[in-house]
């Protein structure tokens, strides 16, 4: 069963599995140049932190069953104007390609839209990343320009999915 939870300092080991995994960041816009580490990504989380409580980042964990198998969220949240970025990273091989995906951008486009209030949310794509394009084409998103690599794209809120069809576990 897939789930998802707010993003906590205690899956920063997970950010520095994910993120020091070559196919993991294969398509990542900012990729890193080195390795990262525990104590970088502390430092990164206390940025998160302040982030979070400005409404400027909402960041989830997903997991499958007990395991937590990646993140995703909203970034530069402009609540003025209604818009948010959008991302996932899924950081095991094993995981892709069978929904999760699907999964884990229905729950953060209805946690934008229905939670939120945001009117709008956009992403950019790798576009040699066709399984994700594919993705965010069936999901109703737009292209709307093109940056080198990568494909910007927006999905306006006109659609709404059920709020009742996600359950977040309580953090106890």
């Amino acid at each position: 069963m897939i789930t998802f939870k707010p993003h906590v300092r205690g899956d920063v080991l997970l950010r520095v599995r994910c993120l020091n995994d070559y196919l993991t960041v294969l398509y990542v816009l900012d990729q890193p140049s080195e390795p990262t580490t525990e104590a970088l990504q502390n430092t990164w989380f206390d940025s998160y932190e302040g982030k979070l409580k400005n409404g400027v980042k909402e960041f989830f964990t997903i997991f499958s069953d007990d395991e937590s198998i990646g993140f995703m969220g909203l970034s530069n949240m402009n609540k003025k104007i209604g818009s948010a970025s959008i991302f996932i990273l899924l950081c095991d091989d094993k995981f892709r390609r069978r929904g999760i995906g699907r999964q884990s951008m229905d729950y953060l486009i209805n946690h934008a839209f229905n939670v939120l209030g945001l009117k709008s949310l956009y992403l950019e794509v790798d576009r040699a990343n066709v399984v994700a394009i594919n993705l965010y084409d069936k999901l109703g998103f737009q292209t709307i320009g093109e940056d080198g690599r990568f494909i910007l794209m927006t999905l306006p809120n006109q659609i709404s999915i059920p709020v009742a069809m996600f359950t977040v576990p309580v953090l106890v």
